[in-house]
């Protein structure tokens, strides 16, 4: 592709190009660029990325998911307002797993658990 393509060119170019070669560089151009696009820009971007998720070709799908770990914008974003500032360990997400069967702790039954060390029985 040619370095004087438009935003919306390189989205055209990722939902509708036939070569996946070049569906595939989409993908990754708008992962490099992410922290250029505007509010609008990043929404269209990360809606066609998300689209590139059923490509057929694996180069592209793998292009699409390495471009969408860089649209972290709104989860910075999200972070900021779950948790105060001044919450202890407030980036620290705890989950509960028996350690024997690795299952969340909100599904074991204890009653009909197979593992007789279970610390939930």
């Amino acid at each position: 592709m040619s370095d004087e393509l438009t935003f919306d060119d390189v989205v055209y170019h990722l939902r509708h190009n036939e070569d996946p070669g070049i569906r595939a560089e989409a993908a990754q151009m708008l992962g490099d660029y992410v922290d250029d696009l505007n509010e609008d820009e990043y929404d269209i971007a990360a809606n066609a990325l998300n689209e590139a998720l059923t490509d057929p070709d694996p180069m592209v799908l793998m292009a699409a998911m390495t471009a969408l770990s860089h649209y972290t914008r709104r989860t910075d974003e999200m972070a900021a307002v779950s948790a105060p500032d001044d919450a202890p360990d407030a980036d620290i997400v705890a989950a509960s797993s028996c350690p024997m069967c690795g299952k969340p702790e909100m599904l074991i039954d204890a009653a009909t658990c197979e593992y007789e060390r279970c610390p939930y029985r």
